[in-house]
């Protein structure tokens, strides 16, 4: 018996630690996902805070209105990996970006640049579309890269079902060592003696007297003094 549980007590540890193992390589996994997304936001970042505070000469922008869509691709390229990695920054990370884009915006007078409404405008626009397009993109990449390939209904339904089949051969495997164990320490006795006298013996000693002499028969004198046998 104390081998049996101890055995079913190892094989539940190992199945704990292996899921531990995968848990944390999970964990880890994530991590170093959310991780990269910031990381590349802030590089896009500081390229776009260098490119947006360097004096341009006016001659150099042949076509109008492509610095407008400079300031939108900048913002939505910074945007766009902050919201993909993960999802719950959208409530702070889209502000910020804006007010990183306005922040930009009143520096640039001060390098020879202009600071234009349109230009935030731009800016404003690029982050809400890079963070539209992230949140659509999200469940989509992150199966990618993860490896998570949606299930239908029936593959979802046979997946569980092998599951249980093999926690039920699991359940019979423990249950067979058990009832191993126990039936081997039971002991295999021949079969016992009756406790007290045999048949025969009874009935000797039910005829047979105090001192194993017969009975004696004793008469019984009625009233009339007649003898009775």
């Amino acid at each position: 018996m104390g081998e049996s549980n101890t055995a079913v007590k190892e094989q539940a540890a190992r199945r704990e630690t292996s899921a531990a193992t995968l848990g944390a390589l999970k964990i880890h996994q994530t991590w170093m996902w959310r991780k990269s997304g910031l990381v590349l936001s802030f590089m896009i970042a500081l390229a776009t805070a260098v490119l947006s505070l360097t004096a341009i000469p006016p001659e150099a922008i042949s076509i109008e209105g492509l610095d407008k869509a400079y300031h939108f691709a900048g913002f939505l390229l910074i945007i766009f990996p902050l919201i993909v990695t993960d999802s719950r920054r959208w409530y702070w990370a889209v502000p910020l970006v804006i007010l990183y884009g306005g922040a930009i915006e009143l520096i640039q007078p001060t390098v020879g640049r202009s600071a234009e409404w349109l230009d935030f405008g731009a800016n404003v626009t690029g982050v809400l579309a890079g963070a539209a397009l992230a949140e659509i993109l999200h469940d989509r990449i992150h199966r990618s890269v993860f490896d998570e390939s949606p299930l239908s209904a029936q593959e979802q339904a046979a997946r569980e079902a092998e599951q249980m089949e093999a926690v039920r051969r699991e359940l019979m495997d423990e249950l067979r060592v058990v009832l191993r164990e126990e039936l081997g320490g039971v002991p295999h006795a021949g079969p016992e003696r009756p406790v007290g006298p045999s048949p025969a013996e009874d009935a000797a000693a039910q005829g047979a007297g105090p001192e194993g002499q017969a009975p004696v028969r004793l008469s019984v004198v009625g009233k009339s003094g007649g003898r009775s046998g």
